[in-house]
């Protein structure tokens, strides 16, 4: 039973280095391209529904080969970021990364090349820091698990929402495994793609508690007394504290003099993000009821402007594919009255021959059998030719009149040319 002597505290937080809060969701090549500093993650199926009748044709062809779909991709950077939900920056490693995707030996990569997402509101893309992952550092923090206590009771104390950004960004780049002494090698130092909220970004929050802030802030100072690497200082009007991941076993557990790895040995590694910083420290200050009502607020306009800004992109993609479908139609018209109109040539010609051959003589006939007149020649000098005695002379006649039509075949007759002429003649 939740008790009634609990107090309520409006809370902005500011980040003071990197943070990541994993989730198992990754960004992967299909629904992403990085160009100029950015990353541009899109629907795959509003991509593929706002390309053009050929490019489709395309990318059908390259399904199942990875490299060349990314390649595509990347050919159509245009298209995907003018359809974009989300944008971020990414640092100069992670875009040389994604625009070469080569190995070692000059082959191209076939890996996924996934990157590790933050939390964020499914909905608004916006950071969030979820209220479980600050309760459980502030369980650790008030003592909530005493080893004695079984009761859950005490964890009902203490009531947190999850926090919204005020104002921030994502960015993404590389996480490295370091050991805590320069001189020694880490036993994973393979860098890890990791999207995380920049250094300054703020986040707001509500905590309903039993206790006082003054006792958090008594007891988190106590707690950073405690621990190594506690580089930023307690404020009059807050306190310090460090959540996410790679935020360190000594702050994730109550004991953190002897903390143990797996193996059963001291933690002598940490995590660094690609400029040096640690990761998961936080500020938390106690603000006024109402400048929290105005930072609501303030969130509320951001997210009506994305809203906004996703439903006019939705809107052009739309129109965009009812002009191809017009289009398409058009085309499709096009092409029926071209096989029409050609179907109808065909006939006409047909019709045309037809009349032609019944107006002619049987000779006549058998000359437009012939497409090449010098082989109708050959079959008569070698007895080919049907009935060829009774219509020599009218044959012979015909085709004089189809060799005088050039003057190569019968007026200026050379050779061959020559030879079938007087061939002609003398059957006239």
């Amino acid at each position: 039973m939740i008790r009634d002597n609990l107090n309520t505290y409006h809370i902005k937080i500011t980040t003071l280095s990197p943070i990541h809060i994993g989730t198992g969701e990754v960004y992967e090549p299909s629904n992403f391209v990085i160009d100029n500093g950015k990353l541009y993650q899109f629907d795959e199926v509003l991509f593929y529904q706002s390309l053009s009748s050929s490019d489709k044709n395309i990318f059908n062809q390259k399904i199942g080969n990875w490299m060349s779909l990314i390649d595509f991709y990347r050919s159509k950077a245009k298209e995907a970021k003018g359809i974009a939900k989300f944008e971020c920056n990414v640092s100069n490693k992670v875009e040389s990364t994604y625009s070469k995707l080569r190995n070692a030996d000059g082959s191209k990569k076939q890996n996924q090349f996934q990157i590790a997402q933050t939390f964020k509101n499914p909905n608004t893309h916006r950071a969030v820091i979820p209220g479980s992952s600050i309760k459980g550092m502030l369980d650790t923090i008030l003592k909530i698990y005493a080893k004695k206590v079984k009761s859950n009771e005490p964890r009902q104390g203490l009531i947190l929402s999850d926090s919204m950004l005020l104002e921030g960004k994502t960015e993404i780049g590389y996480a490295y495994r370091k050991h805590k002494h320069p001189t020694k090698i880490a036993r994973s130092e393979i860098p890890q793609m990791v999207e995380i909220v920049s250094k300054g970004s703020t986040f707001i929050l509500t905590i309903t508690t039993e206790h006082s802030f003054k006792h958090i802030q008594k007891m988190m100072k106590a707690y950073h007394n405690d621990r190594r690497d506690s580089q930023y200082k307690q404020t009059a009007n807050g306190f310090v504290a460090r959540v996410g991941k790679f935020c360190g076993k000594e702050y994730m557990v109550d004991n953190g003099k002897n903390v143990l790895n797996s193996y059963g040995k001291p933690i002598a590694t940490h995590t660094l993000y690609e400029n040096g910083d640690g990761f998961g420290w936080i500020e938390m200050e106690q603000m006024t009821a109402e400048a929290y009502a105005t930072a609501i607020e303030f969130i509320a306009s951001e997210e009506k402007g994305y809203y906004n800004l996703i439903q006019e992109k939705q809107k052009d993609i739309v129109e965009n594919m009812l002009v191809q479908k017009e289009e398409q139609k058009k085309l499709k018209l096009k092409k029926e009255r071209a096989k029409e109109a050609e179907e109808q040539r065909v006939k006409r010609e047909q019709e045309e021959r037809e009349a032609k051959l019944a107006s002619m003589t049987p000779v006549q006939r058998l000359i437009e059998h012939y497409a090449d007149v010098s082989v109708l020649i050959n079959d008569m000098k070698t007895g080919k030719i049907e009935n060829f005695e009774t219509i020599k002379q009218e044959l012979a006649q015909e085709i004089k009149k189809v060799l005088q039509q050039a003057p190569k075949t019968w007026d200026k007759a050379k050779k061959k040319a020559l030879d079938r002429r007087h061939y002609i003649e003398s059957l006239l």
